[in-house]
């Protein structure tokens, strides 16, 4: 199997033996991710069953075992494939488990989301009877008690839940002009300070405290800590890699999705996509790998949970936003971009829905945009019908 991140290649080695190993570039147009800032020794505020994560030795996790070619120098954690994320020990795994795992990792490492192909501009026919997007207005709670200190219970009792809103931010778009690579740079950097002094706070406040995530803006094939992408590959409009804690966009494809006009399809996705940096650096995405172990039967619907938790933390934002970007007075078009442009399309295979239906995406996002704090966000403790 060739390997996945391109590393190794023998145009990318030395040609001789004392000439120095120089990475390529990045492509022409690629906005090179920042460099992170000084990180904050500050202690990290566990629930009291987390304190002291144990890092397993290496070789615990035989299932891990490098393949050759295949996940080089892994980028998160070393041998701790959970980025110490430890809960109490638990019943030995099964085989059918460790598969799941696996493909968990192949997949949610990179952090691919906002499917587009048979998905935008979703026609309302298809949805479900899921409620009305301008009025959902829910805080869910665990209708379960898992056992102190498992995945599940992480998943559902996080700190990140209490983070509570993000304020009210001084955030004016930015024009998008002819959505060419440069327009775009200028909008996404501007939303993405944005961004990030919305959540520092808010991070801070449940005792998280690491480096803002890095943005890549690109419409030319881009090698990433994920993977290498070519512009208007597959169905994705933007992906977040936990590898390296970037964010990727894609210019040609979110040009070919919505043009240049409709930037509040652009603000959703940069959002949805730094929903995944929130659920990597409070170690939710490492609970739900852990989770899926034992639950290897729930991989579709936790992979919904999982995104429309992300769009519903992009609807937090939305709220902290919404007078100054503005779009008060063009609510019905946030209402429609939300539930028309995200998301599976009815007719996609029940087996192929990793990001729930358009309607779905648009119920959370609009719930985490009403109640415009994080604990709408808890997915994890929703009834099923709303995460189809």
């Amino acid at each position: 199997m060739s390997n996945p991140y391109d590393y190794g290649r023998p145009q990318d080695r030395p040609q001789h033996q004392n000439q120095a190993y120089r990475p390529p570039a990045p492509p022409p147009g690629v906005l090179p991710p920042p460099q992170p800032g000084q990180w904050q020794q500050a202690p990290q505020q566990y629930p009291p069953q987390y304190q002291q994560p144990q890092f397993p030795q290496q070789g615990q996790y035989p299932q891990y075992q490098q393949q050759p070619g295949q996940w080089p120098q892994p980028h998160y954690g070393g041998p701790n494939h959970f980025n110490g994320f430890q809960p109490p020990p638990r019943r030995r795994s099964s085989g059918a488990a460790k598969f799941i795992l696996l493909g968990f990792f192949a997949l949610a490492f990179v952090g691919i989301t906002l499917a587009v192909v048979g998905a935008v501009l979703t026609d309302s026919s298809t949805s479900t009877a899921i409620p009305e997007n301008s009025g959902p207005s829910i805080v869910p709670t665990a209708t379960t008690k898992p056992e102190k200190g498992t995945a599940e219970d992480y998943l559902v009792n996080s700190a990140l839940y209490g983070a509570g809103g993000l304020g009210e931010l001084d955030c004016p778009a930015q024009k998008l002009g002819d959505g060419s690579l440069a327009a775009q740079k200028v909008y996404y950097e501007k939303l993405f300070k944005c961004l990030n002094d919305a959540w520092r706070p808010a991070l801070n406040r449940i005792g998280v405290n690491k480096p803002d995530p890095g943005l890549v803006v690109f419409d030319k094939p881009v090698n990433t800590a994920c993977g290498k992408f070519n512009p208007l590959s597959g169905r994705v409009l933007a992906f977040y890699c936990y590898g390296n804690q970037v964010m990727y966009t894609d210019v040609l494809q979110m040009n070919k999705a919505f043009g240049p006009k409709e930037d509040l399809a652009y603000l959703m996705t940069i959002a949805h996509e730094y929903g995944h940096h929130i659920q990597g650096v409070t170690e939710l995405f490492y609970a739900r790998a852990y989770y899926l172990q034992d639950h290897p039967s729930q991989k579709l619907e936790s992979s919904r949970r999982n995104e429309v938790q992300a769009s519903c933390l992009g609807g937090v934002f939305s709220r902290a936003v919404e007078k100054s970007y503005p779009f008060t007075n063009r609510m019905k078009e946030f209402e429609y971009q939300s539930s028309h442009s995200f998301g599976e399309s009815a007719d996609t295979p029940p087996d192929e829905r990793t990001h729930g239906l358009a309607s779905t995406q648009g119920f959370w996002i609009m719930n985490g945009f009403n109640i415009g704090e994080t604990k709408a966000c808890n997915t994890f403790a929703a009834p099923a019908s709303l995460v189809k």
